[in-house]
């Protein structure tokens, strides 16, 4: 049964008696206005023949006519439409082709019916190019559209200049798609230079907006057809696009046709295209990684939102404690904390714009470590989503009016990725892995059901989109999983939940292969595995797997960058555990890791290659400066120096509300002032024992007590720096002469210690475990 049923002849078929001569009928072809009414046409029960009814005042004349073959040819492509997800797409596709070819065999064809039949055959053929049906041998009949495309763009009639722009447009992303990327740039730009002030707004607009796309794009690279509903198993085969990123001269250009752009809305007050141009500025700036610039155009593109955010509070005030006794008055007179509201958007282009800038700038915000100003945009992108703000522009295209003329048809990105998206922002945004239940960890789980349950719907596409956009969609959504998968395996590394972590790297591992991304996504799962051998106290294993991942990973990038800090802090780690414990060093680490490299055991660190490592980690967002600054910390031969450089980390990581990077900060300063001002150092290492013990906590309070009776454990947390704390505290009560403290202090030390030795025999066989003493 067809799932999207076109409409019937317009006929009546019921008894002749019946008719009333006097109700209306539409006739099926538009006559002229002096013309007298069409003549009515019934079906008769009692016998099979077609009977003409007509007024006793109509003439013999003033029939029904039938459509010429021409017209109806033409017009048969846009009935015949269906989204490309349709099961009847790739037959619609081929019966539409055959009319035009059909029409455009008509001899004495008028020239507008002409010029429309070629520019439709166009239109097709691009759609059968994008989706990839002419390079899949199984489709034969989409075998030479090439060709045809081309005969429909050099015999269109540029005279007409209702089709002169759109005939332009395709053969532009014609030379795109056969890698003819500066023919195709002149020739929007030729097209540029040659509108006049008659033509209609939405040209220049269209025009302007496609030569964005061509500078902000990557080179098309011809794939293999896929279906319009492919499912994992038919995917595996399918080479995922290249992505590289468009030169800085093509950035450039680009924001400069958007800065013309936005001066002709301003001139001709059409705010929501100026709206637009100051969005798309924001979204290139983000993707070119020009993050110096994106503060300002982020603030430009909210303000033509009029929204305006006041920086959060950190940390929130606590809730007041329940009443007890004298206070009840004092808190019964306190003012309520006035509700939080948000500005909504009826206008479908403004709900998509708002949407699209809240994303944009949590990511800015997030990579610059500013929490403060990401959490009242979060929630303001919480409460558009919760509106149902995508079901506005369902099918991934917006209009913007342009009165008097026609509207600008915008496709932005498709709502079921930014649906998925959101949880991802939420997800990334959230760096505090600290306590119960971790936002950055509720946000990660939540996305993956999520995308899980929104696989079983059917994705909305517009009837002009083609194959290849639900290509792209897929993907995109193939890759939002792989990224919720890889926040999840960090934030259960930090919180030592290895198990997790494990099974999610596992997961993630045969995602990327099932979705053939693997090579997208290698760099990072080797990060993966070397964050994780290294808090399993597996040095070898982490060297390794630093190493490939930097050898991976684009030079240059995030994951670059931080593969190499990693393998920097671990060799320093393990350069000085070779110099204080000589042949012993590798005591207390993990049994299971690999032996040490022995180009690797005269392990000297070389500052200069530090500091090299140091400069890259510089102005790649709020994480890797604060590793930065420990990092020099390291280097740096002078005490005062090095407590300044921990200084400025501890509030770069405070800021970014990251609490796994501030526990290790806060450990290194204590061990400053352990000897020098043992208050000082005191208070910090309470704040980092919570840390510890906060990075592991259960997900219910009491669990831990529940499970073990009346003598609950300690809270172990990141074992290895909750021992090395435990050990400072035990110094510092040893001096101070406290002996209730001393032999509290070693329990808990007992404790944790078992808990690390636990973590060093962890993956043996259990041959081993139990020969252990």
């Amino acid at each position: 049964m067809d799932e999207n049923p076109r409409p019937l002849k317009r006929q009546r078929i019921q008894p002749e008696h019946s008719i009333s001569t006097e109700s209306d009928l539409s006739d099926l072809t538009t006559l002229p206005p002096t013309a007298p009414p069409s003549p009515r046409v019934a079906y008769s029960s009692s016998s099979t023949s077609l009977k003409i009814q007509s007024r006793p005042s109509f003439e013999a004349e003033s029939e029904l006519r039938p459509l010429p073959p021409a017209v109806l040819l033409v017009n048969l492509p846009s009935l015949l439409a269906h989204p490309p997800n349709h099961k009847y797409y790739v037959h619609s596709l081929v019966l539409s082709l055959s009319a035009l070819r059909k029409c455009l065999a008509i001899p004495a064809l008028l020239p507008d019916i002409e010029c429309r039949a070629w520019t439709s055959l166009a239109e097709l053929g691009m759609r059968v190019i994008a989706g990839g049906f002419s390079q899949d041998e199984e489709h034969g009949w989409a075998a030479g559209i090439e060709n045809e495309v081309e005969k429909a763009l050099s015999r269109g009639h540029p005279s007409l200049r209702a089709y002169k722009h759109q005939l332009a447009l395709l053969q532009a992303q014609l030379s795109q798609w056969q890698h003819k990327t500066k023919f195709a740039r002149n020739q929007i730009r030729n097209l540029i230079s040659s509108l006049t002030p008659a033509d209609p707004a939405h040209i220049f607009y269209s025009v302007q907006l496609a030569l964005i796309t061509l500078l902000t794009s990557p080179t098309a690279t011809p794939q293999s057809s896929i279906l319009a509903k492919a499912k994992p198993e038919n995917l595996q085969n399918r080479t995922p696009p290249a992505s590289p990123q468009p030169s800085a001269q093509d950035v450039h250009a680009a924001l400069a046709v958007i800065q013309e752009l936005e001066d002709r809305s301003v001139a001709q007050k059409h705010k929501q295209v100026a709206l637009l141009a100051r969005v798309l500025r924001t979204r290139i700036l983000v993707a070119a990684g020009m993050w110096g610039e994106v503060r300002a155009a982020a603030f430009s593109a909210e303000a033509a939102l009029g929204l305006s955010y006041d920086a959060a509070s950190t940390p929130k005030p606590r809730k007041p404690a329940p009443s007890q006794g004298g206070n009840t008055q004092i808190q019964q007179t306190q003012p309520p904390v006035p509700e939080q509201t948000f500005i909504m958007f009826e206008d479908a282009f403004e709900a998509a714009m708002a949407v699209h800038l809240l994303m944009l700038s949590i990511v800015y915000y997030t990579h610059s470590g500013e929490a403060a100003e990401v959490s009242p945009r979060l929630s303001h992108l919480h409460a558009l989503l919760d509106s149902d703000v995508l079901e506005k522009f369902a099918d991934g295209h917006t209009e913007i009016a342009l009165p008097p003329g026609p509207s600008l048809v915008v496709q932005v990105t498709h709502p079921r990725i930014l649906f998925l998206l959101a949880f991802l922002v939420s997800s990334a945004s959230k760096r505090d892995a600290v306590g119960r239940k971790p936002k950055r960890k509720v946000f990660a789980t939540e996305g993956l059901a999520t995308w899980d349950a929104e696989a079983l719907r059917e994705i909305s596409f517009s009837t002009w989109a083609s194959a290849g956009d639900v290509q792209e969609v897929e993907e995109r959504l193939a890759r939002i999983k792989a990224d919720l998968l890889s926040e999840l395996i960090a934030v259960s590394i930090m919180r030592s939940e290895f198990s997790t972590a494990e099974e999610n790297l596992n997961l993630l591992i045969a995602h990327t292969r099932t979705y053939d991304i693997f090579a997208l996504f290698s760099a990072r799962i080797a990060l993966h595995h070397a964050h994780l051998a290294h808090a399993l106290l597996r040095p070898a294993r982490a060297l390794r797997c630093y190493r490939a991942a930097a050898h991976h990973a684009e030079a240059g990038s995030f994951v670059h960058v931080a593969a190499l800090a990693g393998e920097t802090a671990l060799c320093v780690g393990v350069s000085r555990r070779m110099s204080r414990l000589r042949e012993a060093w590798t005591q207390g680490l993990s049994e299971a890791d690999d032996p040490w490299p022995e180009d690797e055991l005269d392990l000297e660190v070389h500052v200069e290659k530090g500091m090299e490592v140091v400069k890259m980690c510089r102005g790649m967002g709020g994480s890797l400066e604060a590793v930065a600054q420990v990092l020099e910390a390291c280097f740096t031969p002078e005490i005062l120096k090095a407590k300044q450089h921990l200084k400025h980390a501890l509030e770069l990581a405070t800021r970014a509300q990251d609490n796994h990077l501030r526990a290790l900060v806060l450990a290194l300063i204590a061990a400053h002032y352990l000897h020098t001002a043992g208050d000082h150092a005191r208070t910090m290492l309470q704040t980092c024992e919570q840390l510890a013990a906060g990075l592991g906590a259960p997900s219910t309070k009491g669990a831990a007590a529940s499970q073990a009776g009346r003598n609950p454990p300690v809270a172990v947390g990141n074992a290895p720096l909750g021992l090395w704390v435990g050990e400072r505290f035990l110094e510092l009560f040893k001096r101070a002469g406290k002996e209730a403290r001393v032999q509290k202090q070693t329990a808990v030390n007992a404790q944790l210690s078992k808990a690390v030795s636990d973590l060093t025999r962890r993956d043996l066989p259990e041959d081993v475990e139990d020969s252990a003493p």
